[in-house]
């Protein structure tokens, strides 16, 4: 996992390095504008040493490092280079880089006084560097930066921007203006607004740029940006002697008339993820349908009446795909989850916890829900823009009300935890938007979930002799920990669900939801030796 911070946890990563090493100011920014630089350099961007690179600058440390990318550029040949200053009062930092390129015989434009040239030159421009607005913005861009921004925008010019895009920051809402890059020269450590869905397709590639900071000092990671080399940690392999009944076993509830593929993909996606055993519990009107579909998956008759100690034997349950939201599933829903077990909710399941948790209802066991941003959004009690422009303002909150790990899909998929533990997964894989895709996530989930479980059971039994306060102490310890495994299961079957999709893109194009099956049980299978 990649450390990701907030734009204030970045910005006192540079005081705090400057004050202990007694560095003067100015050379972190000589270390930054040097790396990023090199960035620029490497990119497929066309730049030659004819090409025109523009830096487009407001008044804060951006300004200063893009203005000092134009110095190192002059200094390799390149003689094309000009800067435009959308503020009259530079900080003392811009202000000094100000003074070495007006010494290098490099143009500075002023866009307040002379916007037509600006304009010309903006647009004669092979590449723009955006250092407008960085990790200092608090609140909504100025006017005289947001028109600078649009000029730039409505030019049509390739952007680079400086560690972020001009009007990215912690504060992101539905109606912030930001400046499109089409690459994004990001500082380590990276700042998770990058990663927020509505931000996101704003960053182009997103380039990162180390070695400036020491990595000892970087401060606690307020995300965790998972990658595929997280698996193997997150999926411990089973023991060589397992057999079906402790790899785990998975119970579904899922699917109606017209709904069959759903809990069909659900099952047979928790076997690929490693599931030993599954069952899906149908309605009778889908049940010979269900039998016809699935070969390796048991499927039975949903019991007429669903009591809580019937369910203590399976490992996970999955509840909620294709299922519909009557009155009988809410209370079945709730009589399965008050038996404790670890559970996935999906779709339909989600809505109707919603309700319960609304009356007050609260499960004890370990929850995890995999809503989309509409279903987030009715869960929560906000916008589905609200949802995407910024998790962090929604997610964290949610996730604690409802006491339950909430892995928000999108093409960044963000996870929370009731404990505050937060991930993403930079997705970007528009192969995955396809009918029946949540439904394999939510299966191999429910695998995940369930193997977590096996290997975690008995955890709370051996405080049954303690005293009652050490008894609450190691229950309170348990109960923890099994939200924690509920967190990486969802973090593990996001990572495989993400990993299956570019694998099914590049071997078939375009696919259907049952290609990401096979391609899950190849990935898990193969981070478990």
């Amino acid at each position: 996992m990649k450390s990701l911070v907030s734009c204030a946890q970045a910005a006192r990563l540079d005081r705090d390095v400057q004050e202990r090493a007694g560095l003067p100011p100015g050379l972190l920014m000589e270390d930054a504008s040097l790396r990023l630089w090199d960035a620029l350099r490497s990119l497929e961007a066309g730049l030659d040493r004819g090409a025109r690179l523009t830096a487009l600058c407001g008044s804060g440390n951006n300004a200063g490092d893009a203005l000092a990318v134009l110095r190192h550029a002059r200094f390799a040949g390149f003689e094309n280079l000009a800067a435009i200053l959308a503020s009259s009062k530079p900080g003392e930092l811009a202000l000094a880089q100000l003074g070495y390129l007006k010494a290098l015989g490099i143009a500075v434009f002023s866009w307040e006084d002379e916007p037509e040239a600006c304009r010309s030159l903006i647009e004669r421009s092979a590449v723009l560097l955006d250092g407008i607005a960085g990790t200092g913005l608090r609140g909504p861009v100025r006017e005289n930066l947001a028109s600078l921004m649009r000029v730039a925008a409505d030019s049509g010019r390739p952007v680079a921007a400086v560690d972020i895009p001009s009007g990215v920051s912690d504060e992101c809402g539905p109606d912030s203006l930001i400046l499109g890059a089409r690459w994004t020269l990001a500082i380590e450590p990276r700042k998770s607004a990058l990663y927020f869905p509505a931000v996101r397709p704003f960053c182009g590639d997103i380039v990162p740029v180390g070695g400036i900071f020491p990595e000892s000092d970087y401060p606690a990671p307020a995300v965790e940006l998972l990658e595929k080399e997280d698996l193997p940690r997150l999926v411990p392999p089973p023991p060589a002697s397992a057999h079906k009944g402790t790899r785990g076993r998975v119970a579904v509830f899922a699917g109606s008339i017209g709904a069959t593929g759903a809990p069909a993909m659900a099952s047979q996606a928790a076997l690929a993820a490693g599931a030993g055993l599954v069952a899906v519990f149908a309605s009778p009107d889908i049940l010979p349908i269900l039998s016809a579909k699935l070969d390796a998956v048991m499927v039975k008759p949903e019991p007429e009446r669903v009591e809580a100690e019937d369910w203590r034997r399976w490992d996970a349950i999955l509840l909620g795909p294709g299922w519909g939201r009557s009155a009988k599933n809410t209370d079945t829903l709730r009589l399965i989850l008050s038996a404790g077990r670890p559970a996935v909710l999906d779709a339909d399941a989600i809505e109707l916890y919603g309700s319960l948790a609304a009356e007050g209802f609260v499960a004890p066991g370990p929850l995890l829900l995999t809503p989309h941003a509409a279903e987030f959004a009715r869960l929560a009690g906000v916008s589905v823009d609200e949802a995407l422009a910024n998790p962090l303002r929604v997610l964290p909150g949610a996730a604690e009300k409802f006491r339950a790990v909430i892995a928000l899909k999108s093409h960044c998929t963000w996870i929370a935890s009731p404990a505050g533990r937060l991930a993403v997964w930079e997705g970007m894989e528009s192969a995955l938007a396809t009918a029946g895709s949540g439904d394999v996530l939510a299966g191999a989930a429910a695998a995940l979930l369930a193997a977590a479980e096996r290997r975690s059971s008995g955890a709370t039994s051996a405080t049954s002799a303690a005293s009652d306060a050490a008894f609450d102490a190691a229950f309170d310890a348990a109960f923890d920990a099994a939200f924690d495994a509920a967190f990486d299961a969802a973090c593990a079957a996001v990572i495989a669900h993400g990993l299956a999709g570019r694998l099914a893109r590049s071997a078939q194009g375009w696919f259907q939801a049952p290609a990401l099956i096979e391609e899950i049980g190849r990935t898990l299978g193969r981070a478990t030796p």
